[in-house]
């Protein structure tokens, strides 16, 4: 094993020796920030998505907007919208038109702005940053049970006022980073069910791929 490996070996533990214990503060911070969205009945969320890894020399932006209504959600980013109406899933590829259907597996959900509220809850363990806490945010780091998951670390900035979530930043095992933070959030007290249905008939000539 090259000394590299051998760091990064030692950081992995160290980690979970940190966070053998949940942090009593760190879930104050969190409860109150998932108890403030949760009373949302729907909201957009504009964000930015940064892709970054340091040894690649990667460092890639783009933005994107989401619509969540309970566990129903719409993600538009980059020419791709995923729909999800909590049972089905659809994922339309606007530059070839194509548009693919899969029943919903709530086991299969990525990390985003739908989910990242209560993420903490089942499954994690959680800790403030101190040295990263300043007058106008908390930060809290969340380690995953599951040690054969693709990251090892979400940090989570909220503000000490308000406790709302300014961003969060994902850290997978291989060395990339995936930042969301949001730019813009907007109640929005009364939103239809067909935002969270894709429309093939709005859509003309769309391929579809049904996968169910």
């Amino acid at each position: 094993m090259t000394l590299k490996g051998v760091l990064s070996l030692l950081a992995l533990v160290f980690t979970t020796f940190v966070y053998a214990q949940q942090d009593p503060a760190a879930r104050e911070v969190l409860d109150a920030m998932s108890n403030k969205y949760r009373k949302v009945p729907a909201f957009t969320a504009d964000f930015t998505y940064t892709l970054e890894n340091p040894q690649e020399g990667l460092n890639e932006q783009f933005v994107g907007k989401i619509t969540v209504k309970g566990a129903k959600f719409k993600l538009e980013l980059e020419g791709q919208e995923i729909i999800n109406d909590g049972e089905t899933v659809w994922t339309y590829l606007g530059e070839v038109n194509e548009v693919t259907i899969n029943t919903y597996s709530p086991g299969d959900a990525e990390i985003n702005l739908n989910n990242i509220f209560d993420l903490y809850k089942t499954g994690y363990k959680y800790m403030m940053v101190d040295d990263m806490t300043t007058a106008t945010k908390k930060t809290v780091d969340l380690v995953p049970d599951d040690k054969n998951l693709n990251y090892f670390k979400i940090r989570m900035d909220i503000t000490s006022a308000g406790n709302n979530l300014n961003s969060f930043k994902i850290f997978d095992k291989s060395g990339n980073r995936y930042t969301y933070a949001i730019t813009k959030f907007t109640e929005q007290p009364t939103l239809s069910d067909k935002v969270f249905v894709f429309d093939i008939a709005a859509h003309k000539g769309v391929e579809v791929i049904d996968f169910r």
